[in-house]
């Protein structure tokens, strides 16, 4: 059975789809043995959905014969499958994205690409939501308005079935790739009030995000390493402060949002998300939430609130990055996670309640 959009929410059979699920990027980049693996310890943990890329780094055909091969291995399980086909940073991709490339470049060999995939897997019900691409950024709106129309326009011309969204980082962020500038709240509702983009996808790794931590990841991406270490000695200098704080309100089953702080405004950001998903009739998830390990914090407890602040919220999916599983899809940052952090008795629960 597809899922489908009714009302804004997310139905399969007929019923309800609200899910948490995991970021396994590299499932569709490792041999067969290690995706079976994957996809059975993802099992294991009770996830009901699975992100991955695939992006293009083979031949389109070798692509599709991978896509099938994860259908067939999640079908049995009653897994779904959320499909990013490209990707800002370049990251596992034969070709790097700039703003000549969203203008022209990607009249290409990407949309030759992105609609051969779906129109080939269009029967492929496993296949939840093909996301046109991971953290996209531009100079000016129009660009990404005028690249995001065209293209899923296109792929709707050759897949009716499946849904189509962005991999957007949300209220927050967008020429920077989601690490300091703000993604204008009109233009963000602009773009996903397209009638081709049937879901709305924002990135929240609000719980631990300081304008430090922002610096640091910039400066890597940026490849100046030396500055970028500076702003994360400063960065876990203040966590140890603010996670003394914080434990103190998850001891009593509470989240804070101090205002002022980029939590605060970030979680802002996620209320506004949230009322236009509602005026529009589409469902909103997270396609990437995450939580810093270290400083022996409880983030099992952590991830059981915070789950359900969202899902109180109106949230339609929860997507944790990034499940470790079989040693792969490591996160460098500290969001990285595996069966040892016991969160798959929190993802079962979720995973039980509509």
């Amino acid at each position: 059975m597809f899922v489908k959009n009714e009302n804004g929410n997310f139905i399969l059979d007929k019923k309800p789809f609200r899910f948490v699920g995991a970021n396994v990027y590299e499932l569709a980049n490792v041999d067969s043995e290690i995706t079976q693996k994957i996809i059975e310890d993802s099992a294991a943990m009770g996830f009901k959905v699975l992100r991955f890329w695939l992006f293009q780094n083979k031949e389109t055909s070798i692509q599709i014969k991978k896509l099938n091969e994860i259908c067939d291995l999640v079908n049995p399980l009653g897994i779904k499958l959320v499909v990013s086909l490209s990707d800002k940073w370049g990251y596992l991709q034969n070709y790097k994205i700039d703003e000549d490339w969203y203008k022209t470049g990607y009249k290409g060999e990407y949309l030759d690409y992105i609609t051969s995939v779906t129109r080939e897997c269009r029967t492929r019900d496993e296949v939840m939501i093909w996301e046109l691409i991971n953290e996209p950024e531009t100079d000016k709106f129009e660009t990404i308005y005028d690249f995001v129309k065209h293209t899923s326009e296109e792929v709707k011309q050759v897949n009716t079935e499946h849904l189509i969204s962005l991999g957007t980082v949300g209220g927050v962020g967008d020429k920077f790739g989601g690490y300091l500038s703000i993604f204008n709240s009109n233009n963000f509702e602009k773009l996903y009030s397209l009638p081709s983009l049937d879901a709305i996808s924002i990135h929240d790794y609000s719980y631990d995000s300081s304008i430090f931590e922002r610096l640091d990841m910039y400066y890597r991406f940026k490849g100046r390493h030396t500055r970028a270490k500076w702003f994360g000695k400063i960065d876990k200098t203040i966590d140890i402060l603010f996670d003394r704080i914080d434990n103190r309100y998850l001891n009593s089953g509470k989240i804070i949002h101090v205002p002022l702080t980029l939590r605060d405004f970030w979680n802002r950001r996620n209320k506004r998300n949230i009322r236009f998903a509602k005026e529009t009739g589409k469902p909103l998830y997270i396609g990437e939430a995450g939580f810093k390990a270290g400083m022996k914090r409880d983030r099992k407890r952590i991830l059981e609130l915070d789950i359900e602040e969202k899902f109180k919220m109106g949230f339609s999916g929860y997507i944790l990055w990034s499940f470790e599983a079989q040693g792969r899809s490591k996160d460098g940052h500290g969001y990285g996670f595996g069966a040892e952090d016991g969160f798959d008795e929190v993802i079962r629960k979720w995973n039980a309640v509509q």
